[in-house]
């Protein structure tokens, strides 16, 4: 009695929470840019549209990656700036 029934596709993972995250510690622009993605993520899988779900998850997943790095080496580039103003140095 064997059966020949696919198995059930798997809903793709949003990346919902750490997209709103970057975009509220990191880096705006491109942090809205991953919630869109991981929005649409999770409407295609709520539509049972698992392929183009699995290809927004992904590209949610590298915007989130990229305004992550962004926002640390704008953060960087802020405090160093900061640094050799002498924004950190001991009062005269």
């Amino acid at each position: 009695m064997a059966e020949d029934s696919a198995p059930a596709p798997i809903a793709a993972p949003t990346h919902l929470v750490g997209a709103v995250l970057v975009s509220c510690l990191c880096f705006l622009p491109l942090g809205l840019i991953a919630v869109a993605l991981a929005w649409r993520t999770a409407v295609l899988n709520r539509e049972g549209r698992f392929e183009r779900a699995a290809r927004a998850s992904r590209a949610a997943k590298a915007w989130l990656i990229t305004a992550l790095v962004v926002g640390v080496l704008v953060d960087l580039a802020l405090i160093a700036a900061l640094a050799l103003l002498g924004a950190f140095g001991t009062p005269a």
